[in-house]
């Protein structure tokens, strides 16, 4: 008799721990689970307030046959690189320059009839014909160039591998580096998570630096002492959020900059003090969580993105 009620027992226990397993299944299947109330909605930060939008898009060219990495307007004219290609456009998208330079490039930068593209690991230097004139020397490992800007004297190389800005003269000699202050209310030097490291130079011999790690864009001469900065981490529309924004930055003729931020897509339009003015164009002109458009300016300060995930050249001008 004992037996029997010792087996009963057991048998109970049994299928009461079977149906607290299924139950605990069943619970979390997708269509029965509760809401997170932790869960990370980024929804509410999309909208923008159209009262904040100053431009509207104009005008886009699409990019056939390659696949481009960088962009510059200048002279009155759009410059393109990436897959091996160098392009040249007009503003109303007549191609004035089709050329193979050999090597897939990341970033261009034209002055002049210098027109500088940085590759991997080192910078070469082409004519207004697409013609190379130098290649300048590898400056060591693990070089990731992300950008590059210039001067009437240096020109200024973002390399995200070694998370370092380098200067060069225009002829090529490396005068200097320099990795960001770290003694400072910036601190810690460049913090690069992602290959998302832009910078812009004035004709002051100056130069603006992203440092996305800390939203903060960093304003150094060109022996790397840090002369001012300014940061903005929130999700609100006048800030930065993610790993590594703003991903890309180009200054207006008023010294205004241009941010592109990726992951939530956003172009905006900042003061040199930092203070959000206009945005150009909202995350609902992209698409959702993906790369930050590449902007440049032209003389009259529109602007020209260049979206890596349409290939196209996007123009935005402000409205009245």
């Amino acid at each position: 008799m004992k037996k029997r009620t010792i087996s009963i027992i057991i048998l109970l226990a049994i299928v009461l721990i079977i149906s607290i397993f299924v139950i605990d299944y069943m619970s979390k299947r997708p269509d029965r689970m509760k809401a997170n109330p932790y869960a990370y909605d980024v929804e509410e930060y999309t909208h923008v307030d159209p009262k904040l939008i100053n431009y509207r898009e104009t005008r886009n060219f699409p990019i056939e046959g390659y696949k481009p990495t960088g962009i510059d307007v200048a002279g009155g004219k759009i410059w393109i690189c990436g897959s091996g290609v160098l392009q040249v456009i007009l503003p109303e998208g007549v191609q004035v320059l089709k050329t193979e330079i050999g090597e897939n490039s990341s970033c261009i930068k034209v002055d002049g009839e210098d027109v500088f593209v940085g590759f991997e690991d080192h910078v070469e230097k082409f004519n207004g014909r697409g013609e190379r004139l130098e290649t300048w020397d590898n400056p060591g490992r693990n070089c990731v160039f992300t950008s590059v800007s210039c001067d009437d004297t240096h020109v200024f190389v973002a390399d995200a591998g070694n998370r370092r800005v380098l200067v060069y003269d225009r002829d090529g000699s490396l005068k200097g580096e320099f990795a960001g202050a770290s003694e400072s209310a910036a601190g810690h030097g460049f913090i690069i998570p992602s290959a998302n490291f832009d910078l812009a130079a004035d004709q002051t011999g100056k130069v603006w630096v992203v440092n996305p790690g800390k939203h903060a864009i960093e304003y150094y001469d060109s022996e790397g002492e840090m002369i001012t900065f300014w940061q903005n981490s929130s999700m609100e529309i006048d800030g930065f959020t993610g790993c590594c924004n703003p991903a890309e930055i180009d200054m207006l003729p008023n010294g205004d900059f241009v941010t592109s931020e990726k992951g939530m897509v956003r172009i905006k339009i900042y003061s040199d003090r930092g203070k959000m003015k206009s945005v150009v164009a909202p995350p609902g002109k992209f698409e959702e969580e993906v790369h930050a458009p590449e902007v440049s300016v032209d003389e009259d300060g529109t602007i020209y993105a260049l979206d890596f995930d349409r290939n196209m050249i996007r123009v935005f001008q402000k409205t009245d």
